[in-house]
């Protein structure tokens, strides 16, 4: 049995493969590096591989190491969660378990002659078109261009509102490349929202649905494709430039033209993935009223949605939640979702289980700006 594998479609993740005498397919991601630092990561796989249905097959990722603040470290959990589809639509989890030698290893049958791989239920550019498509159809959804990436891809904001904007919310997806489960987690919200426009009464939400656009057609796993961090570098309003981070530098402008029009957000998060699932609210000692309000944030996400994780303290000034709070004054919090094991759902999630927590999200966000913000 010959293998084959294949990544030139969007969002396939570049790797270097090969097919071991015993039929183990051995494959290994590049690596993202960071500009200006040793850093680098690997945590994006997405391929399809073309072999025999119904066979049994291992798959092999050899040991890697990411590099973070000068620090070497192991890039994978103990066991790490994927999918697998014979088709593109139906999607099964699996698990790869780390070796002794720090490789990861897990064991599939194949569901069809061609399969497609991935580290996290695909989103892609795609996807994304068909979302916005929804201005066609859906009077409370609107989109509008506020900048272009790197390699000139137009980075869309939507704004869901039902004509009544007394309180604000913003949300940032796909900051990281890799992290498809935020942009499930949006779609969930906006069709929530969309499908029950009763809970946007006196409530506007602005959405960045796929920063680090050109990352996610270039199948990347952290940085644009300069070597920028989206999720750093929010310390003085002009740190970006068009050249280097155009996506943040959008960002920043399209806020700064709502704080002259006095039509900041109240509230913004940044909706990411890793093996953890806690929320990063950063200081919530050097101010006691964002810390009450984040406080019941969190206790009302633990009563109506799926999140049971924990939430971080100290996640730096230079991220969205603190660089937010500290250039425009904005309650903001770095949401990162567990892609291994969803503990609420009790399952590893995909793309339902995903939209089903944005709907969750969404049906508890009114309460919680109504009791934190409003009059």
């Amino acid at each position: 049995m010959t293998l084959y594998v294949n990544t030139s479609f969007p969002n396939g993740s570049p790797m270097n493969w090969e097919e071991q005498p015993d039929g183990c397919l051995t494959f290994a991601p590049l690596f993202d590096h960071e500009r200006g630092t040793r850093n680098r990561q690997l945590t994006h796989w997405h391929f399809r591989l073309f072999g025999q249905k119904g066979i049994e097959i291992t798959l092999r990722i050899p040991p890697m190491r990411n590099i973070y603040g000068d620090q070497v470290v192991n890039a994978f959990a103990d066991r790490v969660a994927s999918v697998i589809s014979g088709d593109g639509v139906e999607w099964s989890t699996f698990f790869f378990h780390l070796q002794p030698d720090e490789s990861l290893e897990a064991r599939v049958t194949l569901p069809a002659d061609e399969v497609t791989i991935a580290r996290v239920h695909p989103y892609t550019i795609r996807d994304l078109d068909r979302l916005l498509s929804r201005h066609d159809t859906d009077p409370v959804f609107s989109v509008e261009e506020i900048g272009k990436s790197v390699e000139g891809r137009p980075l869309h904001m939507i704004r869901l509102s039902a004509g009544q904007a007394g309180l604000r919310a913003f949300f940032r997806g796909r900051a990281h490349p890799w992290e498809a489960g935020g942009n499930w987690f949006l779609e969930g919200l906006i069709r929530e929202a969309c499908e029950h426009p009763a809970l946007l009464e006196n409530l506007d939400i602005h959405i960045l649905p796929m920063a680090a656009i050109d990352g996610v057609a270039r199948g990347l796993t952290r940085f644009n494709v300069h070597g920028y961090d989206l999720n750093r570098g929010f310390t003085q309003p002009h740190a970006f430039s068009a050249d280097t981070a155009p996506e943040n530098l959008a960002l920043i402008d399209w806020l700064e033209q709502r704080r002259r029009d006095d039509t900041l957000p109240h509230f913004a998060m940044d909706i990411h993935n890793d093996d953890h699932g806690n929320l990063h609210a950063g200081d919530l000692d050097r101010d006691p009223e964002f810390c009450r309000r984040i406080t019941l944030m969190e206790s009302l996400m633990r009563r109506d949605t799926w999140y049971t994780e924990g939430m971080k303290r100290g996640a730096g000034v230079a991220t969205f939640g603190e660089g937010l709070r500290h250039l425009f004054g904005i309650d903001s919090v770095v949401h990162e979702l567990n892609t291994n094991w969803l503990a609420g759902a009790d399952r590893v999630p995909t793309a339902s289980v995903w939209l089903e927590f944005g709907a969750q999200f969404l049906r508890m966000l009114p309460e919680f700006m109504r009791k934190a913000y409003g009059t």
